[in-house]
């Protein structure tokens, strides 16, 4: 197999101590495995902290975490979703362009779509001769539609529409991590057989995963001192994750409210955001003493121990248009490696749930629906539970990084045929 010199843009790609979404950095640390010459490029400032790690006057820095090669180009520091974190997503493609001169040109470059601003550098690409791969893990502007921010009459929706098109007519491949990524293209009629420009063969999927090597050993060496966690007497329902409107945790409370006279089952809600404090104040006011609020932030290596200690876990959001194209929440792999039945509150397309009976996975209408929903799993008979639990494993095997690495690395050499 050829071996090239690979670059992985990546704006947000962070440091593995301070990472969350660790795909870019298994695809590195596995395509290194697989012998190829492996950067990965990103900006300087790290996401949602006060972070940047360049405060001097370079242009970009080269550093090696862990055997993985990263460039940092220098990015601006910015908060909330402003003017300046627009400058830092135009500025990111344009100082890659200018001042990557020093660096070894790579072969291919497969970038992170963020479209408009990242489509500069398709003509870098060019300019280098690389093969250019993108690679769309939120469809954007689609998700902004979906979710009632912006019509899709709105000018610059449009005109996202069309940078949008234009990057995948002109990319060498297309990676979508939701499944349902063609079925986009050809809803939108971009593909050819709709007299549009895209060539649905170099369309393709690659969705989130899991790292079992690195899930098996934190699961058993990263152990937290918890009575909740520990009590094995108790069915354990678990939801880790943003806490925010579109996570709909209110959903969930309502529906723990009306278990609240089976003692038995107890719900530990682990992570932060704006909707927390209110719902806490809930809780306190109703006296929900079956709802334990548990910590804001978790590291990544301690959340195999917390979900392998569940008796299910939870995916949990507002319903929504855009899963019409399936799902990429990175969280639901984590799940199935933990071999523990998941329940999710929305029904997506192409619903692995569903598709390996991993759970249920349904569009609950009221908190009563999803409160019985909850409750039927946790009376299973044993057998029923614990064949689920070994479907969760098995599909988990699936979506390992090793496993989708390598689908990765065919699509790479394809282009080289």
């Amino acid at each position: 197999k050829m071996k090239k010199k690979i670059w992985l843009i990546n704006q947000y790609a962070m440091p593995p101590q301070y990472e969350m979404r660790i795909q870019t950095l298994k695809r590195a640390y596995y395509l290194q495995q697989l012998g190829h010459d492996v950067t990965i490029i990103s900006g300087s400032y790290l996401h949602n902290t006060d972070i940047n790690l360049i405060s001097e006057n370079k242009k970009f820095i080269k550093v090696n975490y862990e055997g993985i090669n990263f460039v940092h180009f220098k990015t601006p520091s910015y908060k909330g979703n402003g003017i300046k974190r627009i400058w830092s997503s135009i500025w990111f493609p344009l100082s890659i362009i200018l001042f990557s001169n020093p660096l070894d040109k790579p072969d291919v470059i497969a970038q992170i779509a963020t479209v408009p601003f990242g489509n500069l550098l398709f003509f870098y690409a060019k300019k280098i001769k690389a093969k250019y791969i993108v690679d769309v893990v939120d469809l954007w502007p689609e998700s902004f539609v979906a979710f009632g921010l912006m019509s899709k009459n709105n000018v610059l929706v449009k005109l996202a529409y069309r940078a949008e098109r234009w990057l995948y007519k002109k990319a060498d491949a297309v990676i979508f991590s939701m499944e349902g990524g063609r079925d986009y293209i050809i809803e939108k009629k971009w593909n050819k057989e709709n007299k549009g420009p895209i060539d649905l063969n170099k369309v393709h999927y690659i969705n989130n995963g899991v790292d079992l090597t690195d899930f098996n050993f934190n699961k058993t060496n990263y152990l937290i001192k918890d009575s909740d966690l520990e009590d094995t007497s108790n069915f354990k329902v678990i939801y880790l994750g943003s806490i925010r409107l579109v996570n709909n945790v209110m959903q969930l409370i309502l529906a723990a409210e009306l278990l609240k006279d089976h003692p038995s089952i107890k719900f530990l809600i682990y992570g932060d955001g704006d909707e927390r404090p209110k719902l806490e104040q809930y809780c306190k006011e109703h006296k929900l003493s079956n709802i334990i609020f548990k910590e804001k932030f978790v590291e990544l290596k301690y959340v195999p121990y917390i979900l392998s200690n569940s008796s299910l876990n939870l995916l949990n959001y507002k319903p929504s248009s855009i899963f019409r194209f399936g799902g990429s929440q990175s969280k639901s792999f984590q799940y199935m490696a933990s071999g523990r039945p998941i329940c999710s509150n929305v029904k997506m397309a192409y619903c692995p749930i569903s598709k390996y009976n991993l759970g249920v996975s349904a569009d609950f209408n009221s908190p009563q629906e999803y409160a019985e929903a909850i409750l039927q799993i946790a009376n299973l008979p044993k057998k029923e539970y614990q064949n689920i639990c070994e479907n969760n494993k098995k599909a988990a095997e699936l979506y390992d990084y090793k496993r989708l690495t390598g689908i990765f690395n065919e699509i790479v050499q394809q282009l080289f045929k």
